[in-house]
């Protein structure tokens, strides 16, 4: 079941063009999570970081980042295989740091794990004026933003991997 909405969310999610001009954001908050500080992923969560992996596995992902708790580096590991990457960590508070480093660099597609706090302040800082809310229990979002060389933003949102129930 799981397979089938990556695969259905897989063929929702465009591939990023050829134009040079452009590069894609791609944001996830970390996949389900045991309790605790600094918990691991639950076997929910380990089922949907995989399926996020195979929902980008089209996409040309030249980087990863992660913040230092190990939920967000547990939902990357499927990415990190899959495209040979290893993630970069950076603070999670540093979020104005990292979108000045992304949009800085131009890769053409990077990935970004986060939280339900970072991962709309993050889109947010890339320029992005109405930044989604995302629920203490929602898993299943995904976001792109398309920056463009002449700075400007645009905003898709997805769902991925097995839907969250609602809480």
């Amino acid at each position: 079941m799981v397979l089938l909405l990556a695969l259905i969310a897989c063929a929702a999610l465009p591939t990023p063009g050829t134009a040079q001009s452009e590069s894609y954001v791609v944001l996830a908050r970390h996949a389900e999570k045991e309790a605790g500080d600094d918990p691991d992923l639950t076997a929910a969560g380990r089922a949907r970081a995989a399926a996020l992996a195979h929902a980008l596995s089209q996409w040309p992902i030249e980087a990863v980042f992660v913040s230092q708790f190990t939920r967000t580096q547990a939902t990357a590991r499927p990415l990190e295989r899959r495209f040979a990457l290893e993630a970069t960590v950076v603070d999670a508070r540093d979020v104005e740091g990292l979108a000045d480093r992304i949009r800085a660099d131009r890769r053409r597609a990077v990935a970004i794990i986060g939280h339900r706090n970072t991962v709309p302040a993050i889109i947010r800082a890339l320029g992005v004026e109405e930044a989604p809310q995302i629920a203490e229990h929602q898993y299943d979002d995904l976001f792109v933003v398309r920056l463009s060389a002449d700075g400007g933003a645009h905003l898709l949102h997805f769902k991925y991997g097995a839907p969250t129930p609602s809480g």
